[in-house]
Parts: C-alpha cells; sequence; structure tokens
C-alpha cells in the first residue's frame, strides 16, 4: 500500500532464502510416480553387449549402472550431475582382505587380488553421514558385482595415474581425452537393453532411468529376503528416526551382493504397481 513492494521478491525472482527453502521442500516431496525398479536382467544384458565391443567409455557406463545399482546411489553420487553433484572420488574407495584394508589410491595389484570386499566412504555427498562408508561383497559373477565393477573403475584411474580427488565416473579416452559419465549416458544403454529385452519384463524404454537403480536394487533387496530396516540403512533412507543411530559399516553386507543376483530378477505386471507379494509386510510410506 506505500509502495515498499513485496518483501518476498528478490532482485531477479523470488528472496534467495525463500527460494532456498522451496527447493528443499521439494526434494523432501516424494516424486509423482513411483519410478518402475530396474531389474538385473538388463544389467546382465547390457553387460553382454558391452563385452562385444571394445569401447573404454561404454565399459565405465557399465561399471557405473552395477554400482549403482548395488550401492543403492542417486545418479550425483557415482556419475557427473548438474544438480547436487557429489560424487564418489578414487580416494573414497578402499578394498579389505584378511590382511588388512587399502585405500584405492595405494593398494598395489598383490593386495587387489587378495581383497573380497569393497568400501565407498561418504565424504563430500550431501546429507550423509561423513566418514561411514556401503560395503559390498563379491558375487560369483565376472562382471556383475560391485566389488568387480569399483575395481574395474580404480584400475582405470591408476592406469592413467589419475589423482585422488578424481571422481570414478572420469573415462580417460584414447588420444588424451578425458570425459565424465553423465546420468544419460546410464539411461541410453538401460534403453538400449530394454528395446530388446523390456517387453518379456514387463517394462517400456520410457519407463526406466539412471534414477530406477536405486529402486532395482532395493527391489532386489527385498525379494533376496534382506528385512526392511537394513535395506533402509543400505540406501540411507531415514524416514525412522532409529535410522540416525546405526552405524551402517556395522552391519555384516558381505553377502548381499551375491544374493542380489537371483533377487534383482524379476518381472513386472503392466497396468500395476510393484507386486503385493515381493514383501507383505512392506510399510505404508514407499521406500524410493
Amino acid at each position: 500500500m506505500v509502495d515498499a513492494g513485496d518483501p518476498r521478491n528478490g532482485d531477479n525472482g523470488l528472496h534467495p532464502s525463500i527460494d532456498s527453502l522451496q527447493r528443499s521442500y521439494r526434494k523432501e516431496d516424494p516424486p509423482p510416480e513411483r519410478v518402475k525398479p530396474v531389474p538385473i536382467q538388463l544389467l546382465f544384458h547390457a553387460a553382454t553387449a558391452v563385452a562385444l565391443r571394445s569401447n573404454p567409455f561404454l565399459a565405465a557406463v557399465l561399471d557405473l549402472l552395477i554400482i549403482g545399482f548395488f550401492f543403492l546411489l542417486r545418479p550425483g553420487e557415482h556419475v557427473y550431475s548438474n544438480d547436487n553433484n557429489h560424487p564418489f572420488r578414487l580416494m573414497d574407495v578402499s578394498f579389505q582382505s584378511p590382511f588388512g584394508i587399502y585405500n584405492a589410491t595405494t593398494v598395489t595389484a598383490a593386495e587387489l587380488a587378495q581383497c573380497t570386499r569393497v568400501h565407498l566412504e561418504f565424504t563430500t555427498q550431501k546429507n550423509q553421514e561423513k566418514g561411514e562408508a556401503i560395503t559390498h561383497g563379491d558375487t560369483d559373477d565376472a562382471i556383475v558385482s560391485p566389488f568387480k565393477a569399483v575395481a574395474r573403475r580404480v584400475q582405470h584411474l591408476r592406469a592413467h595415474n589419475a589423482p585422488g580427488q578424481t571422481p570414478l565416473h572420469t573415462v580417460f579416452l584414447p588420444g588424451g581425452q578425458t570425459k565424465c559419465i553423465r546420468s544419460t549416458d546410464l539411461t541410453t544403454m538401460l534403453r538400449s537393453s530394454c528395446k530388446t529385452i523390456g517387453a518379456a519384463l514387463g517394462i517400456t524404454c520410457k519407463e526406466i532411468s539412471a534414477r530406477a537403480l536405486r529402486a532395482g536394487g532395493a527391489m532386489a533387496l527385498l525379494r533376496a529376503k534382506v528385512d526392511d530396516s537394513t535395506i533402509r540403512m543400505m540406501g540411507r533412507w531415514k524416514s525412522w528416526a532409529m535410522l540416525r543411530y546405526l552405524h551402517r559399516s556395522a552391519t555384516d553386507t558381505t553377502t548381499f551382493a551375491r544374493r542380489m543376483i537371483p533377487g534383482g530378477t524379476f518381472t513386472i505386471a503392466r497396468h500395476a504397481t510393484l507386486p503385493a507379494d515381493v514383501h507383505p509386510s512392506a510399510p505404508a510410506d514407499p521406500l524410493y
């Protein structure tokens, strides 16, 4: 009334404090629709297709698909993202053998050959407990394994003398070029496999994206009969206040990756949400 202007507005729209508050609310809200979880058959199909081509870029995309699925990661945690880009770096990786734990920046080939577990430590990722790690063991498959996928990324970076701050999504290409893997690259590979086998799995290409890897890993754990609390802890969901007091590294997850291979094999019925018989005791609020 006195021509003082709207106090909610800044120079270029909403006041920065209000704009930041609204963005945080949007992140807390669930998505308007559930993403369809990625069946692990798509990863196996992609692994077979990539094995037929000698392409370091595609090999890196496949490794990051596997890492995102087994570690239940958000895109910005393992691939380059324009929004909330805080990826795991070479220095955030460590390997464990019966003889000790070795950081990825210094582990030798002989030491790595004796290791059976891999740790990804949260350091720069937002909204996580700094210094805690997600841990996985190996699987019986030569390619689709979180341990082997991380080891391949580490070996690639170490072969090119990458510093410890280098993100795992970095790829060194022939000719001296360097490229970062983005979530769109993961989506492209998933949809390529989906074009071939998606109909048999009850999934269309439009329903699959890099975001769905997190849901796919959670579904695999559910079908492997891993309890809800452990899955929420593995996926860093904080719907239950008690999860703040649980130390993820104290949970023995050595066999989870092996159990996720059969657990991640499923099809989705059309015109339906996730089947009720997947986990009869699932709580009302979704995990993803």
